[in-house]
């Protein structure tokens, strides 16, 4: 039995598409079933207009990336996971009051991780995927004890050795962005199964998707929709109706994160820079633009940097020191020529990367107030006018040392002169350029809304006939450092790749010739063409920083390396 609830809140943050269909209903809630040692209490349904193995595919990725339910876990960690197929002994009613046998399919021990690390601990959670009949699935997450990576590694032993302790005691053991429960069932019901719940009539309910709950004994009965508890079933319904349809749908991924440093590693390391620095950072600020937004913003590109050059140069020679008191520089390797950060601005960024240790300045037309805290903790930051010539002439850059890694982070009017300002370097061991204001290189804004860039272009800049340019591939990521078995054509392929995925929206990859149709991307589209003119293979990331300005575009190899 169901009860209606008002939905306009809850649909506001769906597609359209989805937006009309997604209708919940609060179950009455005066009902249990038992699976597993608990009873079990349905919150909330809705009609499913997706198939089962729609349901299951987003489970799956659920249970892989449970940062997809909250903007408050960082990731998870599988610890241990196992298959099976036999009759478990939890069972549960159907709508009939008939008992229901299930069959454990598969089951994984992981480790929740918080993104605030001062405030949530983690915390291990079973997940457990069950089928009761064709089409009828279940999937229970089971509440275990916490857990931090800094007291514990991970087991891949858990199951045989796991204990009655390893499970959660009480309500207030379970971190905030977890709902306080013992156990969260999703349940995916077919339609000759279930009862029809949906109130559209143009498309076709193929079952009902619920959620329920093992409540702790102390918490109150029944769940009340403006509880947290009940807005947080609301919520999870409404991601999983949501990314359940996109499946249905063939929904795709438009950005694709992580390509030349890979997801945990830069996580790990931006939570270590802002636990050591954002605090004090923050609390100095001298500009009087807001400080969280450029604090968290550079730490986020200064984690991303630093692996980046981990990957890119040799390891340092093992120091002394405690491991707790090392910098990053102390382990990993940095640009044998430092790094030089063309228009740095308030000079944060440089300052961030040498209180890691990292040898290098930052250039600026004119000091910032930041500057003078930033020079007394030992950053250089120098005030000089870079006289640029027109594009047919390569610019001087004697004051950048051999070797150097230049970084353009939002340089506004010197962005593209980036790729060239590289190629004149001697030895130079590559760069980053992060786009953000639209200008060319005669130094006026940039205006164009299409821009073209042709394969014909592309490869002469890649230096082989037309009918020898490789198609796009996909590298596998993260894209390492060249190794013998790495070819020049698969170099190519793969920045072809890179190209197109940063110039062109998904729907238009197919075409031979890629126009864009909006300055935004035009820009993109045009600074691509300075990049491979300058001689550099093409290289991008789209950065996990609170910036829609977040792409970067990366040089690492000349085109020279292939002759």
């Amino acid at each position: 039995m169901v009860t209606t609830t008002n939905t306009d809140t809850v649909s506001a943050s769906l597609p359209n598409s989805a937006r009309s269909l997604f209708s919940p209903s609060w179950c009455t809630q005066d009902s249990t079933a038992h699976t597993g040692p608990w009873a079990w209490t349905p919150i909330i349904a809705a009609p499913a207009y997706f198939s089962y193995d729609n349901w299951l595919a987003t489970m799956h990725a659920w249970i892989e990336h449970p940062e997809r339910n909250s903007s408050t876990i960082l990731r998870g960690e599988i610890w241990a996971s196992e298959t099976c197929s036999c009759h478990d002994v939890h069972n549960e009613l159907d709508d009939d009051g008939d008992a229901l046998h299930t069959t454990l399919q598969s089951r994984c021990i992981r480790r929740l991780l918080p993104r605030r690390t001062r405030l949530d601990r983690g915390m291990l959670q079973e997940c457990a995927i069950y089928t009761c009949a064709p089409n009828h699935g279940l999937v229970v997450y089971t509440t275990l004890r916490p857990s931090d990576p800094a007291d514990e590694r991970p087991n891949p032993n858990f199951f045989s050795q796991a204990t009655s302790d390893d499970l959660c005691a009480e309500a207030a053991d379970v971190p905030y962005y977890h709902p306080a429960v013992r156990g969260v069932a999703f349940h995916y019901i077919p339609a000759h199964d279930s009862e029809n719940l949906g109130e559209n009539t143009s498309v076709t309910s193929q079952g009902t998707v619920r959620i329920d709950f093992a409540l702790f004994p102390a918490e109150p009965h029944p769940i009340s929709p403006s509880s947290r508890l009940g807005r947080t079933a609301l919520s999870l319904l409404r991601m999983m109706h949501q990314h359940a349809y996109g499946h249905a749908t063939s929904y795709v991924k438009r950005v694709i994160h992580d390509m030349l440093v890979p997801r945990d590693a830069y996580q790990d390391l931006y939570v270590t820079l802002r636990s050591k620095y954002a605090h004090t950072l923050i609390g100095t600020w001298a500009e009087v633009t807001d400080p969280r937004k450029h604090v968290f913003e550079d730490l986020g590109i200064a984690a991303w940097l630093i692996l980046l050059w981990r990957d890119m140069f040799p390891a340092c020679e093992p120091v002394s020191e405690p491991r707790h008191q090392l910098r990053c520089a102390d382990v990993w390797g940095q640009p044998p020529g430092g790094f030089v950060d063309i228009g740095c601005g308030n000079g944060l960024l440089v300052h961030i990367l040498t209180c890691e240790g990292y040898v290098g300045s930052g250039w600026d037309a004119r000091a910032r107030k930041s500057w003078h805290n930033y020079k007394q903790q030992g950053t250089v930051l120098l005030e000089a006018r870079l006289e640029l010539l027109h594009s047919e002439q390569l610019p001087t850059t004697a004051w950048i040392p051999a070797g150097a890694f230049l970084i353009g982070n939002h340089a506004d009017e010197l962005t593209p002169w980036i790729p060239f300002l590289a190629a004149s370097t001697p030895a130079c061991s590559g760069f980053v350029n992060i786009p953000c204001c639209a200008w060319t290189l005669e130094g006026s804004p940039f205006t164009p809304t299409n821009q073209t860039l042709s394969e014909n272009d592309i490869a002469s800049w890649f230096r082989v006939p037309p009918a020898s340019l490789p198609k796009p591939s996909m590298p596998t990521a993260p894209v390492k450092a060249p190794s013998s078995s790495y070819s020049w054509t698969d170099r190519l392929a793969h920045s072809r790749w890179f190209i197109e995925r940063t110039i062109m929206p998904s729907d238009c990859l197919s075409t031979s010739h890629k126009t864009s149709h909006s300055k935004h991307l035009a820009y993109y589209v045009y600074l691509v063409a300075l990049h491979l003119q300058a001689g550099w293979l093409f290289e991008s990331e789209a950065l996990r920083i609170p910036s829609t300005k977040n792409w970067a575009m990366v040089g690492r190899y000349r085109m020279s390396e292939g002759d």
